[in-house]
């Protein structure tokens, strides 16, 4: 299957909602409206068999972008899911982590080094931040500044 029928697809089942769209030779990267993010990350991995290669975030200044990253390893494509983040005093989104197990883990490292909560995460203990930082320091973050960190 080509990026361009998955897309097709998907298009026939959320229309418009499906957002802005970007083909390449083997990918497809989909902006979808928030409202339709739980259904359309349904859609491909359950549906699809879009297995969960990994989540990355950006910080892209004004918001935040996660990046959801399904391989559909039958088709030979990749697809990806963006959703922005509002950057505010308490960024978040929904946690996938019940729907695909696979998501627990990447969701909480991007909890401790962006500061996004995702809510009904079913573990939100930490993961890897150092013992040195404080649980309001996010070290992915483009204003983090390092020289603030203590010296041993």
């Amino acid at each position: 299957m080509k990026p361009s029928t998955f897309k097709e697809e998907l298009t026939g089942r959320f229309g418009w909602k499906l957002g802005e769209t970007e083909e390449k030779e083997t990918r497809l990267y989909i902006t979808p409206k928030p409202e339709i993010f739980e259904d359309l990350v349904e859609v491909i991995y359950e549906e699809n068999g879009g297995r969960l290669a990994t989540i990355s975030c950006l910080d892209e200044e004004e918001i935040f972008r996660l990046l959801y990253h399904f391989a559909l390893d039958e088709h030979e494509i990749m697809v990806t899911v963006k959703l922005p983040v509002e950057k505010d005093d308490n960024p978040s989104t929904n946690s996938i982590a019940r729907k695909i197990p696979g998501a627990e883990w990447i969701e909480r490292e991007i909890r401790e080094m962006f500061g996004i909560d995702f809510e009904d995460h079913p573990a939100k203990k930490r993961l890897l931040k150092a013992e040195s930082l404080e649980d309001d320091d996010y070290p992915f973050r483009k204003d983090f500044e390092v020289e603030d960190l203590e010296g041993d």
